[in-house]
């Protein structure tokens, strides 16, 4: 009778460890999310007109990347979605808000504004922003291809149509390494559009 007690508790016990070691295996990490950043630059030698309101965006992007999944293209034509590393938020309105603060910076102005807050003032100039290309390749590189357009809004006049083409390594093989090498990549870019406003803007 106690060998047979014995006999239940020890198979009871291995059914119990048994669930448990299932469970540990069947539990999914959580997601990680993540937001680009604007990038510390110094400001350009000139600032922008004290009577110039800038409003960045539009922002158009490929549909492939406007998703809460980080986007990776693998070998080929193959492209990841990750399920674990995800945006915190939209993209192009993430893309805009950043670049927006990094013009600022670099003109130091405080009259620039990405489109989904032109409530703050009325804007007398507009930067449209098209991205071609918007590849992470892990652990390799980024890169971003867009054209844009600086528009004067005042009889909707166009000042300047360039496009851009810009890669940033990797400084480590990880999600957080591609989101800053995103951010630096839209750096660059603000950087160029920032330049081309003082020439243009009177």
């Amino acid at each position: 009778m106690i060998e047979k007690s014995r006999i239940i508790r020890i198979a009871y016990l291995t059914i119990v460890v048994g669930v448990m070691i299932l469970t540990a295996c069947g539990r999914t990490p959580p997601a990680k999310f993540y937001t680009l950043q604007p990038v510390e630059q110094s400001a350009m030698g000139r600032s922008m007109p004290g009577d110039v309101a800038l409003a960045v965006g539009p922002v158009a992007i490929p549909a492939a990347i406007d998703r809460t999944e980080i986007v990776t293209r693998d070998a080929g034509n193959e492209v990841s979605f990750s399920e674990y590393h995800r945006w915190a938020g939209p993209l192009k309105q993430s893309i805009a808000s950043v670049m927006a603060q990094n013009i600022a910076t670099l003109l130091k102005t405080e009259r620039v504004t990405p489109f989904t807050r032109e409530n703050i003032f009325q804007p007398t100039h507009r930067v449209v922003v098209n991205i071609n290309r918007y590849e992470s390749q892990l652990p390799k590189e980024f890169l971003l291809n867009a054209t844009w357009s600086i528009k004067e809004l005042k009889g909707s006049k166009l000042l300047l149509v360039q496009n851009s083409i810009i890669r940033e390594a990797l400084a480590s093989s990880t999600y957080e390494g591609l989101v800053a090498a995103q951010s630096k990549a839209l750096a660059a870019l603000s950087q160029k559009i920032a330049a081309a406003l003082l020439d243009v803007v009177p």
